[in-house]
């Protein structure tokens, strides 16, 4: 394995106590968005975050180097949490229920549903309405994406599966972003506050 250059990050898999110890793809976007250490940052949707976690896990360590490119990309690929949610959220041993917030988990669920179909349309695969239902009409985005990673084909080769795993987190993101545009969402920031209407 070659040397990483100086100053640029190692990802490592899993979570991490600190970044003294190292960091995952989503800890190191956490940390460039400004937020605590965390690898749920609240500046990139859940399911995009699922995705991205389990591509820093899945690949070998020489293999996740190939997403630094990414790092950065996913900041404000969320729907910004509303003022109350953050609040009830920060509060430890305490969760909030998206079912409080209707205006949000709409915006969530329209952001995720987007994100798929321009995701498949991009792959050019067909998802019959019945799978769509699997996928919880799209709004199981990290599902969605790993179970179409052997489409259209299965790859018959570790290197070409990576080659289209960092090609598909590529579109990925490019699919989270026109979703964003397209919904008139504002980027997600440590400093947002209520969904817009």
């Amino acid at each position: 394995m070659s040397q990483v250059p100086e100053g640029m990050p190692v990802l490592g898999r899993g979570r991490h106590r600190s970044p003294a110890r190292g960091a995952c793809f989503l800890e190191y976007t956490a940390l460039l968005a400004g937020e605590p250490f965390s690898d749920s940052p609240a500046c990139v949707d859940g399911e995009l975050a699922a995705v991205l976690r389990h591509a820093n896990d899945r690949l070998s360590a020489a293999d996740r180097q190939r997403l630094v490119p990414l790092l950065g990309r996913a900041i404000g690929l969320a729907v910004p949490e509303p003022l109350v949610a953050r609040r009830r959220s920060r509060r430890p041993g305490t969760r909030w229920d998206l079912r409080a917030l209707p205006a949000y988990a709409t915006a969530v669920g329209d952001l995720r549903q987007t994100a798929a179909h321009l995701f498949t349309a991009a792959l050019g695969v067909d998802v019959p309405p019945r799978e769509w239902r699997w996928y919880e009409s799209g709004r199981d985005l990290d599902r969605l994406f790993w179970s179409l990673m052997l489409e259209p084909t299965a790859v018959t080769t570790s290197p070409a599966w990576v080659d289209r795993l960092v090609d598909r987190l590529v579109l990925l993101h490019e699919c989270y972003e026109q979703a964003m545009d397209s919904l008139g969402l504002a980027r997600a920031t440590p400093d947002s506050g209520l969904v817009p209407s």
